[in-house]
């Protein structure tokens, strides 16, 4: 897909980039780092849109950024979220609604964050817009050929995600955990979509390739 295509090429960027603010410190476990995150769990829609949106496996892609101030870290970030769809309004392009599909939410988030250490512990916040790419599937009937197809109709929305989290830090990774809140602020089914994603997984040190890709591309 063209814009999967895209976030990949923006991620590189982002790594080449992303820390040249930063400033060495031994009291920090972040200071001067960036932290490839990779993260694995849940995306649960709440209020209304949970008649819609049934939580399935997804995953996260993202970059922890430090900053000057080790308090403070840029967190861009990209959500795979899977939904099971079940249909709640008739579409008049179709013929019959839809159960049990899959719907699909591609999310990049523009986020900063400010943390708090203790010790080998990290307690973080964070917060920012983003946008957001809603795959939503529908039932297309052939009654002569005696075939179901799924359609999808692809949207593109403005969000916002905010969340909390903890990290702990294990040789030259984290491990950690987080939970926030995604709001599309495009309506699905004339529903808000309000979905609250859960993740744990690992924070991995690429600081060295980013000098690496900085020295290459000519980036003090």
């Amino acid at each position: 897909m063209e814009i999967m295509r895209r976030y990949y090429l923006f991620f590189v960027a982002l790594l080449s980039v992303g820390s040249a603010a930063a400033q060495s410190s031994t009291d920090s476990l972040h200071l001067s780092k960036v932290y490839v995150t990779s993260g694995m769990g849940w995306g649960f829609a709440l209020g209304e849109t949970s008649d819609v949106l049934q939580a399935k496996f997804s995953n996260s892609l993202g970059l922890d950024i430090s900053l000057a101030n080790p308090h403070y870290f840029l967190y861009p970030s990209l959500d795979f979220l899977t939904f099971r769809y079940n249909q709640q309004l008739h579409d008049s392009d179709y013929e019959y609604d839809l159960d049990h599909g899959r719907s699909n939410f591609y999310n990049l988030n523009l986020a900063g964050g400010i943390r708090k250490q203790l010790d080998k512990l990290n307690i973080y916040a964070f917060a920012g817009p983003g946008i957001g790419v809603v795959v939503e599937p529908r039932a297309a009937v052939s009654s002569t050929a005696s075939r179901v197809t799924i359609e999808t109709a692809t949207h593109l929305t403005p969000t916002f995600r905010g969340g909390i989290g903890a990290d702990y830090k294990i040789g030259g990774f984290f491990l950690f955990i987080e939970m926030g809140w995604l709001h599309n602020f495009r309506k699905m089914q004339q529903r808000p979509v309000n979905v609250l994603p859960v993740y744990g997984g690992l924070k991995t040190d690429v600081t060295k390739l980013k000098d690496n890709v900085a020295r290459v591309i000519g980036i003090e």
